[in-house]
């Protein structure tokens, strides 16, 4: 993955007992930075990050609640990513609104004797929801890898209508570059997604 086309992602967890399960949620963010994932959760950054300081100082001077910056970053993420080994409303309620924006998530918990993950969970949610089980570190890499990489590759496809003159544009374009029409909407999409990005 290149930079300029990185996903960002929102990771989430309970923050209960943080210092039993910080190794494990550090295991992830750098699992996905090193993939070039950007992350927008400041929670579980540095508590030294700059983007972390910023988001409590707005926090500590009620800039802006703790709902709306969450959901603000939910919203402007590719994908989220929450390990629900420990339960948390939070969490759930995180998972929930991300579906509901369709935006995919991967959803991580410790593979246990007699575990029964949510009912919630168990269902596929329009294919946007993703529920692994793992046993170790490997297993929590090769989720997130295969989740990453479906991410980046899927396809979506939708209705797109497009007036006579840009048809014609377009047309003559897949022509001289010895492409069909799709090829060439989506070249100009992805290069103004690069030149404009939106946060």
């Amino acid at each position: 993955m290149s930079n300029k086309n990185s996903l960002k992602y929102y990771f989430t967890a309970s923050t209960k007992e943080l210092n039993d399960d910080k190794e494990r949620y550090d295991l992830i963010t750098s699992y996905l930075n090193s993939l070039k994932c950007v992350p927008l959760n400041y929670v579980h950054l540095d508590k030294k990050d700059p983007i972390r300081i910023e988001f409590e100082a707005k926090l500590s001077s009620n800039e802006i609640s703790v709902y709306d910056l969450q959901t603000s970053l939910i919203n402007r993420s590719d994908l989220l990513i929450a390990d629900i080994t420990k339960e948390s409303i939070t969490v759930g309620y995180q998972i929930d609104y991300a579906v509901r924006k369709k935006i995919p998530v991967l959803v991580l918990t410790e593979d246990k004797v007699n575990y029964r993950p949510p009912v919630m969970l168990t269902n596929n949610h329009y294919g946007l929801m993703t529920l692994k089980k793992y046993k170790n570190s490997e297993d929590i890499k090769k989720h997130i890898f295969e989740f990453i990489n479906a991410v980046s590759t899927e396809k979506i496809k939708f209705n797109f209508f497009i007036s006579i003159p840009v048809n014609n544009y377009v047309t003559k374009r897949a022509k001289f570059e010895g492409k069909n029409k799709s090829q060439i909407i989506r070249g100009i999409i992805s290069q103004e997604a690069e030149r404009n990005p939106i946060e």
